[in-house]
Order: C-alpha cells, then structure tokens, then sequence
C-alpha cells in the first residue's frame, strides 16, 4: 500500500504541487493570525490577557466596550494588592530590630489592653507560682514629685561674679528621687551626654541613690564627675521628665539654651533623645560632626566603653565568672536576661512582666546549650529563686556572679522587707556592683537571650553584635536584629 501511495505521487507531480502550496498557504495564514493578535497588540491588550489569566475565578473581565483606563487601574490595583500581600508575609517574617523597639511604650501598651479588655483572654486557675504579692502598699508608700519650682536645684540668679562663660548639663539622680532602673539611667545619662554635645555644654553626672556613682566608675576621656565649688553661684533648674514623652518630642525642634538659659541645666530622664535631636533643623549639623554617622545602639556602648571606666571592686565581681566562661577556646557562651518584674525577690515592682508560664520556650534554649563539651550558661535575672533553680539544673555548667539581687530604685523597699524579716540588711553599693557585672558578662555572651527589658537592651547594645541575638515574646524565641544598618 505504501508503495502504490509513492508511485502515484511520483507519476502526477501536479498532485505534490498542489499539496506544497497547501501546505505553505495554511502557513501563511497562521502566522498572520498570530502577527495580528499579538506582535501588533497594543501594551494594553497584552495587559488585558495577562489580566484574564491571573484574574480570580469570581472577578468581572472587562470587554472591549469597557474603558481602557478603567481596565489599566484594575489591572495595577491588583497587581499592587500582590505585592503588598508579599511585602505584608516578609514583614512578619523578617526578625524585630532591638534598635526600634521602645520597651516602654511596649508595656504600657499591654497593659493598657489587659485594663481595657479583662475579657479578652479566657479565665483560667493560676498557679502559685505565677502569683505575685500584691504591691498597692507599696505604691502608696512611694512619695508625689516635688514640684519644679521647689526643687533645691532651681537658682534663678546668678551669684558668681567671676564666671568664665562655661555651662552645664548634669545628669541628676539622688535618693529624694525616682530614677528608675540601670537601663533606664544609662538611657538618662546619653541623652546627658547628646545635649552637651549639640549645646556646647560640660557634661556630668550627679548620681547619688542607692550608691554614688563614683564609687563604680572613674572618669575615662571626659571628667564627669561633679566638683560643687564649679558650680556654686551658678544660675540654675531641674528638668524632671521621667517617662515624659512630650519632652523627648520636643527635642525634635527646641532650641535648648533659649529655652533653657541657665548656667546649669540638672536632667532627669530615663528616654534617650538621639533620634530627636538627630532631626531637629538646629541641631543637625552639630549633631553630625560631633556623633560623626554612628548609629545610636553605637554611640552607646562607646559613651559606656569610653568615658566610663569600671573601678576594681566591679571588676573583681565580674572577672571569676568570666574565667568559667570558656574553659577551652573552642566554649560558648550562652546567656538570658530574664526580667520577671514584680516577683518575691522585688515584690514592689510596678508591674508583672514574665511569669514562669510565659517563659517555657527558656527551658528548650537552655537544654540546647547544655553540652557541657561545648557551653557554659549564664543567667541573669530579677528573681533569686528562678536563678536559683537553673543553677540547681544546670549545676556543672552554669555561671554566676556573685550578690544579692536588688533594683536600683527600689532598695529601700527591699530593705524595710529585709529589716522586717531579721535577715541581712542589703548593701547598696554591693548590690549596684553586682548589677552593672551581671550587664557586663551579658554584653560578653557569644549567644544572647532578651525578654522585654532597657538593661537586657543595654545590654545588647554593649555586645555590639547581630550574631546569635535573640528576642523571647509570647512563648515563642525570635530571631533579633541590633539595629538596621540601613536606616540608622
């Protein structure tokens, strides 16, 4: 059969001629089909079938008759809404920035939810250890703030006669006042530090509760300490602005020595004023020549590492801790900073910012960083108990520095408890020493744990590091960032 086929279309060449042009005529009209309708389309008719394919099953597909910059705007908006979806699920993937995270406002803000919505989480039996003593007495105890215009650091009259033109910015903390926390106070004294320097000002530090400063640290570039015979006769006021937000924003545009005029300017903060100060039109050019482009968690750690120097009693609590930190060069050293707040070791604390509920995910870190051929674990906390149990799990690896748990603004509660229970009254300044160690080894840890806390923040900043930081929020560990290179 596929003979005869063959033969017949050798004898009758008319026949294959015929089915050639056949051939090439379909050919032709193909390609001018495909030519037509989509090398000539316009951009838009392209847009139009690209719209019918990602168009979702109920979505209208607009026809010829419909307008073209209708179809154009439908095609963008839900382009945009892909992008935007995209962009939404990076964002909640990508890791928190320390750096952005104002503590603070993050606790007022759960609080504020659980005050306005008691129902909103389901009722459920706590435990006894998740059950702190109640603090309302201890509240009450606490004395109002004294007025400015009372304070004793208010001199409106210059009484020098022979004053040389030099001002001054003193960070002021003594015990008739509330300062809160270590963290708290640095935060407090680099923003000291940033005025004097877009101000023109001698910075310093008047820290007196629950220790003097000066016992703790010596002077290191800059003498911060405070010499009254420099000051006396000077014109003077107190700036009170503890937890005062409208304050911090209105470093974004004050002019601080028109408003401020006085010789010396006493501050008591615990908000930092970088980025307030960075934009703010009169101070943006000092600002940069004097910070010259670091970043703030930067700026920091030098304002601690540089003008601060620990004294020896500080270092003697820190240094045998970190000798069992890494017993070969091949050890790491892993670490959490847990802050509970109000817990039987400081039950006056203003508010309950862990339980033993909310940090289960701890338990995991830890028993991960457990080979004893390879970590070594250390764990500061406001809690004496909880330090005491992991020590008692974790009792051939884990570190410590040694001293009784205090908090700095609140040891004159902890001592009134201590003096009622006939135990050792606690020594303020060993208590102090004790808390700038346990930030110190925390700063030197290769791997880093945070709850929501300035000193733990403080703390981070000190290590200068992104490697193996980590955040604990909501029973789960977060990946955490120092800070945004990008948009410092």
């Amino acid at each position: 059969m596929r003979r005869f086929t063959f033969n017949v279309f050798l004898a009758r060449p008319a026949v294959v001629l015929a089915a050639i042009l056949t051939l090439c005529m379909c050919s032709v009209l193909v390609s001018m089909y495909y030519i037509h309708n989509i090398a000539l389309a316009t951009p838009l008719d392209v847009m139009r079938s690209a719209n019918r394919d990602l168009s979702p099953p109920n979505s209208r597909i607009i026809g010829d008759g419909d307008d073209e910059t209708s179809l154009l705007v439908t095609h963008i908006s839900h382009s945009q809404e892909q992008l935007h979806n995209l962009s939404k699920k990076s964002d909640e993937n990508a890791p928190p920035i320390l750096n952005d995270i104002d503590i603070a406002l993050h606790i007022e803000k759960k609080e504020s939810k659980k005050t306005h919505n008691p129902d909103s989480q389901p009722h459920k039996k706590f435990r006894k250890e998740d059950m702190w003593p109640s603090h309302e007495k201890a509240q009450k105890r606490r004395k109002a703030f004294v007025p400015l215009s009372m304070q004793i650091y208010n001199n409106p009259q210059r009484t020098r006669e022979n004053w040389n033109g030099e001002r001054y910015i003193v960070y002021l903390c003594h015990s008739n006042l509330t300062c809160a926390g270590w963290g708290d106070r640095q935060h407090g004294i680099l923003s000291a530090y940033l005025l004097s320097l877009v101000t023109n000002r001698t910075f310093k530090v008047d820290m007196q509760s629950p220790c003097p400063l000066s016992k703790l640290y010596h002077p290191r570039i800059v003498n911060w300490k405070i010499n009254q015979t420099e000051l006396e006769g000077l014109s003077s006021t107190h700036l009170y602005a503890l937890n005062d937000r409208r304050f911090r924003e209105s470093m974004k545009e004050i002019d601080f020595d028109e408003k401020y005029p006085e010789d010396v300017v006493y501050l008591t903060t615990n908000y930092d004023y970088f980025y307030n100060l960075k934009s703010n039109p009169r101070y943006k050019a000092i600002f940069h020549q004097k910070v010259r482009g670091r970043p703030r968690p930067v700026l920091f750690a030098d304002l601690w590492q540089s003008i601060f120097k620990m004294n020896k009693r500080v270092v003697r609590k820190y240094t045998p801790a970190l000798k069992r930190a890494r017993p070969t060069d091949h050890h790491k050293l892993a670490c959490a900073h847990i802050r509970f707040g109000r817990n039987p070791t400081i039950p006056t604390d203003g508010d309950i910012r862990n339980t033993l509920t909310t940090i289960k995910p701890l338990w995991s870190f830890l028993e991960k960083h457990s080979d004893p051929q390879k970590y070594r674990i250390f764990v500061a906390s406001d809690w004496q108990g909880f330090r005491d149990k992991v020590k008692s799990l974790y009792r051939n690896i884990t570190i410590d520095v040694d001293g009784d748990i205090i908090h700095i603004d609140k040891l004159k509660d902890q001592r009134r408890r201590e003096n009622a229970t006939n135990a050792v009254p606690l020594d303020p300044c060993s208590g102090f020493e004790k808390v700038i160690a346990d930030q110190y080894v925390l700063s030197k840890c290769d791997i880093l744990l945070l709850t929501y806390s300035v000193f733990g923040k403080a703390a981070a900043y000190l290590r200068r590091s992104n490697s193996d930081l980590y955040l604990m929020e909501n029973g789960t560990i977060k990946t955490l960032i120092l800070f945004d290179e990008k948009n410092h």
